[in-house]
């Protein structure tokens, strides 16, 4: 089983607990264990871009992944990938659909 840790940066970490949930559910459909969470967007200058394997921001927070990027960079995560869910994804909380994009994302 592949082991596949994640954060959700979302506007406000309510929302995205679905994603969390849906995630949840569709990781063991394609033999992962996820380990996922969700924060504010805006708590990003606090976290630890060292403890995931990937930062999945919300579509509302899309603006902000340049800022997020260059500062995880600068804390010394200049490789961790990042993606964001597309509103369509997102708003349907289509977690099998989100976990691909993940994985697609990981394997590159």
């Amino acid at each position: 089983m592949r082991k596949v840790s994640c954060v959700i940066l979302c506007a406000s970490a309510m929302s995205s607990s679905i994603i969390v949930d849906a995630l949840r559910k569709a990781a063991p459909k394609v033999d992962v264990d996820l380990a996922v969470s969700c924060y504010a967007s805006l708590r990003y200058r606090t976290f630890d871009f060292g403890s995931v394997d990937i930062v999945v921001l919300a579509p509302q927070v899309k603006g902000q992944l340049s800022d997020i990027k260059k500062f995880a960079a600068e804390k010394g995560h200049p490789d961790v990938p990042f993606m964001v869910i597309p509103m369509r994804e997102f708003g349907l909380a289509k977690g099998d659909a989100i976990m691909k994009m993940i994985l697609e994302i990981l394997d590159k």
